[in-house]
C-alpha cells in the first residue's frame, strides 16, 4: 500500500544526515545500466560522466536533498506550533480566561515559534537547497549537450570544456 504523499514526503528527524558522498537508495540513475553496449559511439562519454561528473552530480543532488528537508522541518514545525498555539488560545478563550497554566504554555509555545521562525530565516536553507538543487540540474544538463556535441561541445577539447564548465558550475557562488 502506497503512503499518502504528505506522509511518505514528511521531513525526516533532525539526526537523520547521511554522507553526502555515499550512495543512498533513493538515488537513481542518470546513465541506466547497459547504455555504453547499446550506444558504442558514446561509451567513452559515458565513462567520463561516471568517471569525473556524477559523484559532483551526487554530492550536490545530496545535499539539496538535505536542506530540503531541513526546510520542510521547520515549516512543519511552524505549523504544528502554530495550530498548538492556536488551540490553547481557543480553549483559554472558551474557558473564560484565567487559565494561568494555559496561558504559561501558550506564551512559551509562541516564544520558542518566535525562535524557530528566526533560525528559519537566518539559515536559509530553502536558498541553499535551490542553489544545490540548481547546480546539480546544471551539471547533468550541461552532460547531455555534451552528448549530443552541440554549441561549446562540438569542437576537438569538447572534454576539457566540460571539465571546466561543470568546475565553474561547482565552484559559483551559493551556499552549496
Amino acid at each position: 500500500m502506497k503512503l499518502p504523499a504528505l506522509v511518505a514526503r514528511f521531513p525526516r528527524p533532525p539526526w537523520w544526515r547521511p554522507d553526502v558522498t555515499a550512495h543512498w537508495s533513493s538515488d537513481w540513475p542518470v546513465l541506466p545500466d547497459g547504455v555504453e553496449e547499446r550506444y558504442p559511439q558514446l561509451a567513452s562519454d559515458f565513462r567520463l560522466w561516471r568517471d569525473e561528473f556524477e559523484q559532483r552530480f551526487r554530492q550536490l543532488d545530496h545535499e539539496a536533498q538535505l536542506l530540503q528537508n531541513q526546510f520542510w522541518r521547520q515549516q512543519v514545525a511552524l505549523i504544528i506550533g502554530g495550530l498548538v498555539a492556536t488551540t490553547l488560545g481557543a480553549y483559554q478563550a472558551a474557558r473564560g480566561g484565567g487559565q494561568e497554566a494555559v496561558a504559561a504554555a501558550q506564551a512559551v509555545l509562541t516564544g520558542a515559534l518566535t525562535g524557530i521562525a528566526a533560525l528559519a530565516r537566518g539559515s536559509r536553507s530553502q536558498h541553499g537547497y535551490l542553489t544545490a538543487r540548481l547546480k546539480a540540474e546544471r551539471i547533468k544538463s550541461e552532460f547531455f549537450v555534451f552528448l549530443a556535441r552541440v554549441g561549446d561541445y562540438a569542437g576537438a577539447d569538447r572534454d576539457e570544456r566540460l571539465r571546466q564548465q561543470v568546475e565553474d558550475i561547482t565552484d559559483a557562488e551559493g551556499t552549496a
